[in-house]
């Protein structure tokens, strides 16, 4: 690549044409937040080809959900995200979730704290609910994932 043409899309990177690869867009937390806590519609489509965007393709599909990787400089709330997940076009159910590095009680207490929503136990104190629908839940030894499930229509 020539001088010219390195510094040109150098320029453009700053001045906010040409995306970083890798970097989580501005949009990120309204975009994602919305969805994980059941405030808007949840349209897999959607949701994968933003991921994909913006995180390259999905480095695994598990669990009828497609996988992606997080900048690890990337926080939702205030917390670590190990995953973002969000489901196949096969799947019965329409969801988007994260994994959190953070412990359950700790992610109950910072939900609370930086967004206003309380999570209440059902099933136990590892299954938790939002009145919106979200649920938060514990997950493999010390984490957490916080997630939306909408049956399809």
């Amino acid at each position: 690549m020539g001088r010219w043409a390195v510094r040109l899309g150098l320029c453009a990177v700053l001045a906010g044409l040409m995306p970083l690869a890798d970097a989580a867009p501005t949009t990120f937390d309204p975009v994602i937040s919305t969805a994980l806590l059941c405030g808007d519609q949840i349209n897999p489509a959607y949701f994968k080809d933003y991921l994909i965007r913006f995180f390259k393709e999905p480095y695994k599909t598990e669990g009828e959900a497609y996988w992606f990787k997080p900048d690890p400089a990337q926080k939702l709330y205030g917390m670590e995200m190990t995953d973002i997940y969000v489901s196949t076009e096969g799947s019965r159910y329409a969801f988007i979730g994260v994994v959190l590095r953070e412990k359950i009680d700790s992610a109950r207490k910072k939900m609370l704290e930086l967004r206003g929503v309380s999570f209440q136990p059902v099933s136990g104190d590892d299954v938790l609910r939002s009145a919106q629908g979200s649920f938060l839940i514990d997950y493999n030894n010390g984490e957490s994932k916080l997630y939306c499930v909408k049956n399809r229509i």
